[in-house]
C-alpha cells in the first residue's frame, strides 16, 4: 500500500471517530480529541507527501565536524558559465601593424604607438583597471612604505556568480560584474572587487580544516545576516571583520607569476582589521577556498593592506 493511501486511510477513520464522538464526550473532551486527531492527521499528511521545511543553502553551510575536513568542498556547487570563442593557434609574436611593436592577443589598443586594435581574444572589461595591462609599471601608495612602483607581471579576470534563488541544484551563474586582479613584481598581488582594492603581500596555503575551523562559522553567521551584521572573529593575533564573501570564477590568465589558472571556481572571504588606525591603513584579509578535484587553485590566505583607488596610479 503506497504512503499516501495508508495516510488518507487513517485521516478518513479519524474523522469518522471525531463524527460519533460528538454525540457522546463533554465539549470539552470533544476539542481535545479533535486537536489531537488533527495533530495526527497533519503529520500522516505531510509524511505522505514527502514534504519537508524547506532550508535555504547560503553560500556557507556549516561543517559537520569543524576539525575534520568537510566532505564537500565549498566551490562543488553546479556553475555554468558563458563559452567564449578562443583562437585554436594564437601566434607568440603578435605585432601591431602599424609600429610593428609587440602586442598581446588582448590589446585593444598599441601601447607604444596608440593604434587601434582588433584583439584576438574578445573578453569582457573588468569594471576597474581596465586600462592596467602587461608590462606597464604602476605606482601604489602603501599604507605603511608610502608610494611603491611596481611591474605588472600577470593578469587574472573574475567573473562574479550569484544564484537566482537558493538551493543545492540552482546553478551558479555569472552576474554580469568582472573584476581583474594582478601579479606584481616585486612581489605582491593587486586585487580590486566591487569598489574596494588590496594591496595583498604575504600569501600562505590553507586547509579544509583551517578554513572550516577559522573562518567558516563567522562566515555562515554573516550568511545568515544577509551580510549585513557586524561579525568579527579572531585570527592570528588580531581582531578582523567581515567585509564580503561569495563566489567566484576565473575567466581568463595572461602573464606570468600567477597563483590562479583560467577555470578556477570557488568562494572568497574578505574581511579587514576591527580597529583600524587611520595612520598606518587597514590591514586586510583575503581567504579564497576553491573547488577540489583541479579546478585551478589551491586553497589560499592572502595578508595586505586595503588601499584607495586613488592610490593606484599607472
Amino acid at each position: 500500500m503506497s504512503s499516501n493511501l495508508r495516510s488518507w486511510i487513517i485521516c478518513g477513520v479519524l474523522l469518522l471517530v471525531l463524527a460519533c464522538a460528538v454525540f457522546f464526550l463533554p465539549p470539552f473532551l470533544y476539542l481535545g480529541a479533535a486537536f489531537f486527531a488533527f495533530s495526527i492527521g497533519n503529520a500522516e499528511l505531510r509524511k505522505g507527501s514527502g514534504q519537508t521545511a524547506y532550508m535555504p543553502r547560503p553560500a556557507y553551510e556549516p561543517p559537520s565536524n569543524l576539525n575534520r575536513p568537510s566532505t564537500q568542498s565549498a566551490a562543488n556547487a553546479h556553475v555554468e558559465l558563458p563559452e567564449r570563442t578562443m583562437p585554436e593557434n594564437i601566434p607568440a609574436d603578435l605585432k601591431c601593424p602599424s609600429c610593428g611593436a609587440s602586442i598581446k592577443p588582448t590589446d585593444k589598443v598599441c601601447a607604444f604607438c596608440g593604434s587601434t586594435l582588433q584583439p584576438l581574444i574578445e573578453l569582457p572589461e573588468p569594471a576597474k583597471l581596465g586600462a592596467l595591462e602587461i608590462g606597464k609599471t604602476v605606482r601604489v601608495t602603501h599604507p605603511h612604505k608610502g608610494e611603491q612602483s611596481y611591474k605588472v607581471r600577470g593578469r587574472l579576470l573574475y567573473t562574479e556568480l550569484w544564484q537566482a534563488s537558493s538551493g543545492p541544484t540552482v546553478p551558479w551563474t555569472p552576474t554580469g560584474n568582472y573584476y581583474a586582479g594582478f601579479a606584481l613584481e616585486p612581489n605582491a598581488y593587486l586585487l580590486n572587487w566591487q569598489d574596494r582594492f588590496y594591496i595583498l603581500e604575504e600569501r600562505r596555503a590553507l586547509t579544509d580544516m583551517d578554513i572550516n575551523r577559522d573562518f567558516l562559522p563567522y562566515a555562515k553567521q554573516f550568511a545568515q545576516s544577509n551580510q549585513t551584521a557586524r561579525v568579527e572573529f579572531s585570527y592570528a593575533g588580531g581582531r578582523w571583520l567581515m567585509v564580503d564573501i561569495g563566489r567566484f570564477a576565473i575567466e581568463f590568465e595572461d602573464g606570468e607569476g600567477l597563483h590562479l589558472h583560467k577555470g578556477a571556481i570557488g568562494r572568497f572571504i574578505h574581511a579587514t582589521s576591527s580597529n583600524p588606525s587611520t595612520s598606518s591603513g587597514q590591514a586586510a584579509l583575503v581567504i579564497d577556498d576553491f573547488q577540489s578535484g583541479g579546478s585551478g587553485g589551491q586553497d589560499t590566505l592572502w595578508r595586505g593592506f586595503q588601499v584607495k583607488e586613488t592610490d593606484i596610479i599607472f
